[in-house]
């Protein structure tokens, strides 16, 4: 048999309502609209853990956040777990991680140093745009050396090295790009990920081109900005008094538009992604998969970035083409989550997926064999000994039990230590009804769906080796 290639775009803080084709008429995504043309444009994907880390490590083992033990940001991968490129590389693939992984920490390493290989054949990292002397430092170097500077962005705030300063970090401080667009932190990514398709043509692959865009620093480059009337873009979703940053409506609009402008520029480099498959005869014989960490709040809540399991954060895009077995324009409203992408990989390459990962393929939906879905997603956050919550999401409603701690709305009157929202009347998320007697059935319900939910993903091992 002949295994597809599987090429994985995965992109950084990007919500699920930012593609046209999805029915976001403001934004301009002509590439990953053909991509969606092409194949299935999944409506309801759901991350199981909207922090970086957590939801990385989740996805590419197939393994709950609890499991893995990378339950929030700064804990970092254990190198024994089996994760799809392992799997992959023993049928035979190469594989490889161009631009963001996440892995391991990087606000306190050298990121000169050899970094683990995590069980890919190439690794070409870097976990941010600009403000660590990683590989997309030094591929702009070779460009031009004379931009390095401009192409550089601030240290975050818990870097422990000498501090890079530049233009603000924040979602709510977009500014312009200001090396010249081909030399942008998702050009990068894209050429090199280009530039390996062209180099692995004649074997199977499996490459993950790890784009940071459209995670802040809010600085598209100015062509992209251009495309957007400021004035047009809609505010976010906020109760009176949940504004913790105090911008005006127009500056609003612009944060909302600059990060449009962000993600219709890795739109336009996902065009030279597609291209390579192309130009090598490749697209028939190849998986692609485009998707998201997770979400980003962009002011709903009057929030910013992410953490909290409000569609927001939770809920990404995931467009997935394969003409040998997905139908053109095909939209899935059922449910999946990040942890079935690996076992439905794995089951498209024709490898079966180990005992130990929990999440379940959903080929047999992909060829119309089966349309058996799944209740709901699961969503999970915890700090090691400072807060938690785990929710769970249908298509009805987004319930929530969290430590006393987590407190997502510090102006209203009473803080529940649970919290029911009804998608179908607020599916924004904004009024919390687990009090409301009229809901107090749903309420049952939604809790039963929990509990058994914890069944699903607590982990089974070790594994008996006798009987008593």
């Amino acid at each position: 048999m002949k295994r597809p290639n599987v090429v994985l775009i995965y992109t950084d803080q990007q919500r699920w309502d930012t593609i046209h084709a999805g029915g976001n008429d403001l934004i301009s995504t002509p590439v990953l609209d053909g991509l969606a043309a092409q194949g299935a444009l999944f409506n309801h994907c759901y991350v199981n853990c909207p922090v970086c880390m957590p939801s990385r490590q989740s996805m590419l083992s197939g393994l709950y956040p609890t499991v893995t033990g990378t339950t929030t940001n700064g804990i970092e991968m254990p190198e024994g777990i089996m994760t799809v490129q392992r799997v992959l590389g023993l049928y035979g693939y190469h594989t490889a991680n161009i631009g963001k992984l996440h892995f391991k920490n990087h606000s306190n390493r050298d990121h000169r140093e050899v970094h683990p290989d995590y069980g890919f054949d190439h690794l070409e990292l870097s976990d941010e745009p600009g403000c660590y002397d990683d590989a997309y430092i030094k591929w702009v170097e070779e460009k031009d050396r004379s931009q390095v500077e401009a192409c550089r962005a601030s240290t975050p705030p818990e870097w422990k090295g000498v501090p890079v300063k530049a233009e603000p970090r924040r979602t709510v401080d977009p500014y312009l790009f200001r090396g010249p667009e081909h030399l942008s932190h998702t050009a990068f990514v894209a050429e090199q990920t280009a530039e390996y398709i062209d180099q692995h043509a004649g074997e199977p692959f499996f490459v993950i081109a790890g784009i940071y865009s459209p995670h802040c620093p809010l600085n598209p480059p100015q062509r992209f900005v251009e495309m957007y009337d400021m004035d047009a873009m809609p505010l976010p979703h906020m109760n009176p008094g949940e504004d913790r940053f105090g911008l005006s409506d127009d500056e609003w609009r612009r944060v909302v538009g600059y990060y449009y402008a962000l993600i219709s520029h890795v739109d336009d480099q996902v065009g030279r992604i597609l291209a390579a498959i192309d130009r090598n005869g490749l697209a028939d014989d190849t998986l692609v998969i485009f998707t998201s960490d997770h979400g980003e709040h962009l002011g709903d809540h009057g929030r910013t970035c992410t953490s909290l399991p409000y569609d927001s954060c939770s809920r990404v895009p995931l467009i997935m083409r394969y003409p040998q077995e997905i139908g053109a324009s095909t939209t899935y409203d059922q449910i999946v989550e990040h942890v079935d992408l690996v076992p439905t990989i794995l089951d498209t390459c024709g490898i079966q997926t180990p005992p130990d990962m929990q999440g379940r393929s959903f080929r047999a939906l992909l060829e119309g064999r089966d349309d058996v879905e799944r209740t709901s997603a699961w969503i999970e956050h915890r700090i090691p000994f400072r807060n938690s919550y785990r929710a769970v999401r249908t298509h009805e409603f987004l319930y929530w039990a969290r430590s006393e701690h987590v407190d997502p709305s510090p102006t209203s009157a009473v803080v529940r230590d649970e919290l029911l929202f009804d998608m179908a009347n607020d599916p924004h998320q904004l009024t919390d009804m687990s009090g409301d007697p009229a809901y107090a059935k749903a309420l049952s319900a939604m809790r039963a769906e929990m509990v058994r939910r914890l069944f699903d993903v607590e982990s089974q091992y070790p594994l008996k080796t006798g009987e008593y």
